[in-house]
């Protein structure tokens, strides 16, 4: 296990004397050399020190590439939480193909979000956001390569820090406002 030594101001919530770590679990962390996301989300934890490689003594989780849905169990099993990625402005787009929807209605921007699941479908509360342009004649996955990804990872850093400096950020969704798109089927699906 490798951890960071946090300020004694942070991760009382933890009920933790100081000095104080903040232990985070990467789903897929061994899909990481196919999948890049998860390889940029694995790179910043353990550039700072804070991967933890068993759920069960993590501080937090997080789903940078989640294709299942979590039990509550396994949503509760680290100390704060898990946090969950989603390519798109939560409550719009919610579902598997939020950047495809986006391309689809000809949207000129959108954004990825960090969140808290709940029992429901990309509706839980939101840790942090950022909006990111879709250039004009860009494809789905220069998008997500150019902004996407690192837009991933600089809202992960900014929830990570605010969560163990003991502020972990929590604003429930506008659920009126959502939205929840079907697969695109691609073709010879």
């Amino acid at each position: 296990m490798v951890v960071i030594f946090a300020p004694c101001r942070g991760l009382s919530m933890l009920g933790r004397d100081c000095p104080d770590k903040l232990a985070v679990y990467v789903y897929g962390a061994n899909n990481a050399a196919t999948q890049p996301i998860i390889q940029a989300c694995l790179e910043l934890v353990a550039n700072r020190h804070w991967l933890e490689l068993d759920i069960r003594s993590a501080d937090i989780a997080i789903a940078p590439l989640l294709t299942t849905i979590l039990t509550p169990g396994a949503i509760q099993l680290p100390r704060v939480g898990t946090l969950v990625f989603h390519p798109s402005l939560l409550p719009r787009h919610r579902g598997a193909d939020a950047i495809r929807w986006a391309f689809k209605l000809g949207e000129t921007y959108t954004g990825v979000t960090w969140f808290w699941p709940d029992a429901g479908i990309d509706t839980g509360d939101i840790c942090e956001q950022e909006v990111v342009a879709i250039l004009p004649g860009e494809t789905p996955r220069e998008f997500y390569t150019r902004a996407v990804m690192p837009a991933a990872v600089r809202t992960l850093a900014r929830a990570l820090e605010d969560i163990a400096a003991g502020h972990p950020r929590r604003v429930p969704q506008q659920h009126e406002h959502g939205t929840y798109e079907t697969k695109i089927m691609r073709r010879g699906q």
